[in-house]
């Protein structure tokens, strides 16, 4: 057997269940052949073989990602910057915006992104409102986009004009919310059903820029060694774009979809039924190939930590708000009992649920719904998506369900939120509980929600093992985990989570040739230094479609 490529001389992690290492790995016809020593990969070697000298390197299974927003990561990588860091305060803020207003014709909108609402700038105390924007952007209207993407939105004054929001406007019913300041004039913030005129006066994205924005983030997401992503609210054109790819060969990692589900004709735009169209012509989970399949279907119990949306059985701690308000203790967007509804039909239609749940209040009203129609003897792998606060007796329930966590563990390490400041300690204990979910024998992912956090899986792993914020707090010390267990969040629990554990996930014979080559062993590095480890190669059916020299080669 001549291999069509061939890595040697280097240290090979299979993850396998047996946790065996080699120093080389060969593969042909997209699937790994042989896995061992330099001089038995060596054997496949003929003269058409790409032969790859690792020097040293680690090869890994391919990172396999198992929640990102595709079309929205490749959006956000065009919009102003808005993140913390790079940005330290409002002047940082209207700097960056001021810069692409000078390059920006009058009256075009000006989108930003990654505006964490979860910190407030300690020189200022205060976040930036409409006219610290108007200050550098009064020709244009801009839209600053929260970084949780789940509270809302800041505008300047001219945006605010272009929707007819105004000191006149009537507050709207809870949970949407046009802040005002002490005058009762509009400050910028709008959130929810409030929003939907500003959305409206944006321009539509055009096709053409969507498949652009598609393809900017694969391209990014080879550079961070994703083989494998599960893409976590496909839209029907989505949908149609992927596949086009797919057709052209024009799709160098494998993409699975959570296909967009409803929230019930009564709670907003988003009312049209997917499930019953998709149970009607016969798509189940699993449909597709082995670059482009169905993950399953997409649903929203509650909001996200990052606003103070996400839904809790208490209170937030910190600064004190009207009970009425969405940041009291929360929201949920979907109805507990339409939602289990919902559940009931996608198990008779064959379509696994992904539910994004953050609050301890989201996670009960998931597990009811799926105790409530779930055999736990079956293997039907439903998930929740985040699972932010999952309390002991959220454990014990999911265990016993056979329930699965794609976890945002990244929300952690990166710029999302400091929730312990609304929480209170005894909550953060239980954030993104990774050490617990897996004593609980619970298959459990790692992602980033990206572009909500990065989707960089050096970054889940890192804060994996470390639990140490971007603010360098520790948080939930009891939850960290070993190097070897954080790999597994981006390796065979991740390839369980897509039902594709037979295929990927670990490297063995037989297996889809996907791999991705760092720089060194991450466990031979400092916890803290596993987010310096470089991607070198990415691999994909036995194909370099990145590497660190030439850049994208597919």
């Amino acid at each position: 057997m001549i291999a069509d490529i061939a890595l040697i001389d280097g240290t090979v992690l299979t993850l396998d269940a047996d946790g065996r290492e080699a120093e080389a790995l060969s593969a042909r016809d997209g699937r790994i052949a042989t896995v061992g020593s330099t001089d038995e990969v060596l054997d496949d070697v003929g003269p058409e073989t790409a032969v790859v000298d690792l020097d040293g390197r680690a090869a890994l299974p391919g990172f396999i990602d198992t929640h990102l927003h595709v079309p929205m990561g490749g959006a956000r990588m065009v919009h102003v910057n808005c993140r913390s860091p790079p940005n330290e305060s409002i002047a940082d803020v209207q700097e960056r915006i001021r810069e692409r207003a000078e390059g920006t014709p009058d009256g075009e909108w000006i989108v930003c992104s990654g505006y964490n609402l979860g910190l407030v700038w300690e020189a200022e105390d205060r976040h930036i409102d409409r006219w610290d924007i108007d200050e550098v952007a009064p020709d244009n209207p801009v839209q600053i986009n929260s970084v949780g993407g789940h509270t809302g939105s800041i505008y300047n004054s001219a945006a605010l004009a272009r929707a007819g929001i105004d000191r006149d406007t009537p507050d709207p019913e809870p949970p949407a919310t046009i802040e005002r300041d002490a005058d009762g004039r509009p400050s910028g913030l709008v959130s929810e059903e409030a929003e939907i005129p500003l959305h409206e006066a944006i321009p539509d994205e055009t096709r053409a820029d969507r498949r652009a924005n598609v393809e900017r983030a694969i391209d990014r997401l080879l550079e961070w060694g994703v083989t494998t992503a599960h893409e976590a609210n496909t839209t029907p054109e989505d949908l149609r774009i992927y596949q086009e790819l797919e057709r052209e060969g024009e799709l160098p990692l494998r993409l699975g979809t959570m296909i967009q589900g409803d929230a019930g004709e009564d709670l907003g735009e988003e009312g049209i039924d997917l499930l019953s169209r998709l149970a009607e012509t016969g798509v189940r989970t699993g449909f597709g190939s082995d670059r482009l399949f169905v993950v399953g279907v997409k649903y929203f119990m509650d909001g996200a930590f990052t606003g103070r949306t996400a839904a809790m059985r208490d209170p937030y701690e910190g600064e004190p708000v009207p009970e009425d308000s969405p940041q009291y203790d929360g929201v949920l967007h979907i109805d507990p009992e339409y939602f289990a509804e919902r559940v009931e039909r996608a198990v008779e239609a064959g379509l696994r649920v992904c539910v994004h749940g953050q609050g301890d209040l989201a996670m009960d009203h998931i597990l009811d719904a799926y105790e409530a129609v779930l055999d736990p003897d079956e293997d039907h792998r439903f998930r929740i998506e985040h699972a932010g606060l999952t309390r002991p007796e959220h454990l014990e329930r999911m265990a016993d369900l056979g329930v699965c966590v794609s976890s945002s563990i990244s929300f952690l390490g990166a710029d999302v939120s400091r929730n312990w400041v609304y929480w209170g300690d005894e909550r953060m204990d239980w954030t993104y509980a990774v050490a617990a979910l897996q004593e609980h024998g619970i298959p459990t992912a790692g992602n980033g929600d990206w572009p909500v956090a990065t989707g960089d899986p050096r970054v889940g792993l890192r804060t994996a093992v470390t639990r140490e914020t971007v603010t360098g707090e520790v948080v939930g010390p009891d939850q960290r985990v070993a190097v070897e267990d954080a790999l597994r969040l981006y390796g065979p629990d991740a390839a369980y989570l897509g039902f594709n554990e037979d295929e990927k996930g670990t490297i063995e014979p037989g297996k889809l040739a996907d791999v991705t080559v760092l720089s060194a062993d991450p466990r031979a590095v400092e916890p803290a230094e596993i987010t310096d480890l470089d991607v070198e190669y990415t691999v994909v059916d036995g194909e370099v479609v990145y590497d660190a020299e030439r850049g994208h080669v597919y």
